[in-house]
């Protein structure tokens, strides 16, 4: 599984540094025959899409992130085939494109069609398991709760030392450092969905640390630099995605979680049935893809390939959760609607 993690983080930071304008290649084909895909969005499933890229060969896609915000905008807009999204769509993501935010359901699917004639149809391709980490050097958050991360990471009277946190034992005297994702990726807001109540609604309860402007939580949508930031101070914490902590082994330690209580899980594929954070991975399209114009069955054959026991099969190799762990008949039941459209 490690060869096939580094070979597609190596894969994708190549792309990168090639890329002119954001826009890397995912798979390169001469073939003029071939319709090219657009496919861009979270920096999460971007390892993913650069797999999936790579190994199927029916269109030429070109594969980017720069966050789930971004991919479901540019779905929207109509700059892009496939918007890459660790989250659910929400009405601001309408709003963003001067759409009407009522038209999108709290399942992040939508009741019409944005501005421009896009109507968002979403798949659920994979699982993350999303990671708190800490410092190696870091022997009193080994494990921590929902309430713990609350006061952490929320503006509501919050630990400026870890000694501040409630119940850690032996934590020092020592400012805490944030450094996660920003606001436009889809783990910023999955993270603060799990820990602060009515995230999103005009109910919700408190700020992020980011909001109050502290300047305590250091952003980034760049996981490498989150994992790099935190290797190098004893007193931070942050989070990603359980695929760079697998890529990065023993570059920090990851946090044992629990909603409350005592029953403090770790994050692994084996425990991603009682692991507090794991959250499914969408690819959102422009309605179900029709197989009438070339590039609708690009996108047709693309999807279906993703879902397929072949897809599914590169999920855990690259460091996600494929859909069957979770639930069993999540593929085929998304297949039969994809063969039915």
């Amino acid at each position: 599984m490690e060869g096939r993690i580094k070979k597609v983080f190596m894969g994708v930071s190549l792309f990168l540094v090639l890329a002119v304008g954001g826009i890397v290649a995912g798979c390169i084909d001469s073939s003029e025959e071939k319709s090219t895909l657009i496919q861009t969005g979270s920096s999460t499933v971007l390892p993913l899409a650069a797999a999936w890229a790579e190994e199927f060969d029916g269109a030429n896609i070109q594969v980017s992130g720069g966050g789930s915000s971004h991919g479901i905008n540019s779905l929207l807009k109509g700059e892009a085939d496939l918007g890459d999204a660790s989250r659910l769509m929400k009405g601001s993501d309408y709003e963003a494109v001067s759409g009407d935010k009522t038209l999108v359901k709290s399942d992040g699917t939508a009741t019409g069609a944005a501005p421009g004639g896009v109507w968002p149809y979403k798949w659920v391709v994979a699982y993350d398991v999303l990671a708190t980490v800490v410092n190696n050097q870091n022997t009193w958050a080994a494990n921590l709760n929902y309430s713990q991360l609350y006061k952490i990471f929320s503006d509501d009277d919050p630990a400026v030392y870890w000694d501040e946190v409630p119940g850690l034992s032996g934590a020092p005297r020592e400012k805490i450092e944030i450094y996660a994702p920003d606001e436009a990726s889809g783990t910023y807001d999955y993270f603060f969905e799990s820990i602060i109540k009515d995230w999103g609604k005009a109910t919700q309860v408190a700020k992020t640390r980011l909001e109050s402007n502290d300047g305590v939580y250091h952003p980034s949508a760049d996981d490498n630099v989150i994992l790099n930031a935190i290797k190098a101070n004893k007193y931070a914490i942050g989070y990603f995605g359980f695929a760079y902590l697998i890529e990065n082994p023993d570059q920090v330690k990851a946090v044992h979680l629990a909603k409350s209580g005592s029953s403090y899980v770790e994050p692994s594929f084996a425990n991603v049935a009682t692991y507090p954070m794991a959250r499914p991975l969408h690819i959102y399209t422009n309605g179900l893809p029709e197989k009438d114009t070339e590039k609708g069955k690009a996108i047709y054959e693309y999807i279906e390939y993703i879902l397929s026991d072949e897809g599914q099969a590169i999920v855990p190799e690259v460091g996600y959760v494929k859909l069957a762990l979770v639930n069993p008949s999540l593929a085929s039941d998304q297949l039969s609607k994809l063969h039915s459209g």
